[in-house]
């Protein structure tokens, strides 16, 4: 026997509520999936295969990644959060004991109801300001810290800057060794049919292919230099597992002139590697005079309450002890700490003239470079393009033969490829510039 129900859902009666419904099981939908598979959801998974792999950066894009990502940059922040626990430490006082000692217990009853009892406090005294030397010598540490980070910052900046820039000139070096192809291989073609008519002899068809040839290979290292360019750029940034397809950006061809003494002002006065040096001077020198108070004994002052069982008696007892400083006046270490002010004192001499020597060293080359530049940029470049330009016509007019053809060709791809390697180093000497001086060096 079977039994039917009969059952008509009012559609037009819900319709409001089923449209509802729909919308929001859409919207909320991936956040249910988020909540059930966590972040890598297929819907996640999708957007994350939908981006594109490939992309380009710009410089200021590099930086930005770099100081976010970079783990020596990382670990000096660390370093700080380690500097300021010190110092947090360093400004709490010393904890009280708390005493408990019962005397005379009988052997016949366990307990303390017959014994003589005493409830105690001891509470050290630091004496002679050691206290707040120690939190002054922490307060150092971590200003001495923070300068250290702004040096690693300018570090990493100064290195992801230079992997920048051997980006783009190792961009601007493929771009070159294509074109020298692309001019190669119309060689070799106008080659073929010159002497598919009878124009030439086959030694000229052969040596077009030997230069083509070269020119291919030309291109694959020129590739293999970009490839370990983008490579060491990331791994500078932190990111050596991205995948990134070149930069965007270019290289400074007139930066501004620059003056040494303007340089050595600006690095004596904001470099904080400098910065840090003085503030180790500062570290030893109040760490010697902590050294010398603490001969000075810290006191402990002890109070306590005292029941005499057998008299029924309370009673409270004082007590002070103060060290007598006969033997340990804390020799060793004074002269400990004078010779290690004298040596924080030589390492920032010798830091100092490091850095010094460094920034007249790339202030020179920096100079060098950039008269070779301009040179090239202005004179030796244009020359060699307007050369290649008449020869390239004068060579299809028939008033230039093939070798005059190819040692215009080379002539014109050794220039580029030297302006742009001068241009690279330029820049780079630029980056340690900017890195030393803590400056900014603009295009004129």
């Amino acid at each position: 026997m079977y039994t039917y129900f009969n059952f008509k859902f009012p559609f037009q009666k819900y319709k409001f509520l089923f449209r509802v419904s729909i919308v929001f099981l859409f919207l909320y939908l991936p956040c249910f999936q988020v909540m059930i598979f966590g972040k890598d959801s297929p819907i996640k998974a999708v957007e994350k295969n939908n981006q594109p792999v490939n992309k380009k950066i710009s410089l200021e894009e590099a930086l930005k990644i770099a100081i976010e990502k970079n783990p020596q940059l990382q670990s000096t922040r660390d370093q700080i959060d380690a500097a300021i626990g010190s110092l947090r430490q360093s400004k709490l006082y010393p904890n009280p004991v708390l005493g408990l000692l019962a005397e005379e217990i009988p052997s016949n009853e366990l307990g303390l109801n017959q014994s003589q009892n005493l409830v105690g406090i001891t509470q050290p005294i630091i004496t002679g300001g050691k206290r707040g030397l120690g939190i002054k010598v922490s307060e150092k540490s971590k200003e001495k810290d923070e300068f250290e980070r702004d040096a690693v910052l300018l570090a990493v900046m100064a290195d992801t800057k230079k992997a920048f820039y051997k980006v783009v000139a190792d961009q601007e070096g493929y771009a070159i060794a294509k074109k020298v192809e692309e001019i190669a291989k119309g060689i070799y073609e106008s080659e073929k049919v010159r002497f598919d008519a009878g124009e030439v002899a086959i030694t000229n068809v052969l040596r077009a292919e030997v230069e083509l040839s070269k020119a291919r290979n030309l291109v694959s290292n020129a590739e293999g230099n970009l490839q370990n360019s983008i490579k060491e750029l990331q791994t500078v940034m932190g990111i050596p597992e991205e995948i990134i397809n070149g930069v965007m950006g270019k290289l400074l061809t007139k930066p501004e002139e620059l003056s040494l003494h303007e340089l050595e002002l600006n690095m004596k006065s904001n470099q904080p590697v400098l910065k840090a040096s003085r503030k180790n001077i500062e570290i030893a020198e109040t760490q010697l005079t902590l050294g010398k108070r603490q001969a000075i004994p810290d006191i402990n002052v002890s109070a306590g309450y005292k029941r005499l069982t057998l008299e029924n008696l309370d009673t409270v007892q004082m007590g002070i002890e103060i060290p007598a400083p006969f033997f340990n006046r804390n020799q060793g270490n004074i002269q400990k700490g004078k010779a290690l002010s004298r040596k924080a004192k030589s390492e920032n001499l010798s830091v100092y003239n490091d850095l010094l020597f460094q920034l007249k060293r790339n202030f020179n080359s920096y100079n060098v470079e950039r008269k070779r530049v301009i040179e090239y940029g202005d004179k030796i470049l244009p020359k060699a393009e307007e050369s290649l330009k008449l020869i390239t016509r004068g060579y299809r007019e028939g008033e230039f033969d093939y070798i005059d053809l190819l040692d215009a060709q080379r002539t014109w791809a050794e220039t580029r490829i030297s302006y742009i390697e001068s241009l690279k180093n330029l820049n780079l000497f630029i980056a340690d510039i900017e890195r030393l001086a803590v400056t900014k060096i603009r295009e004129q």
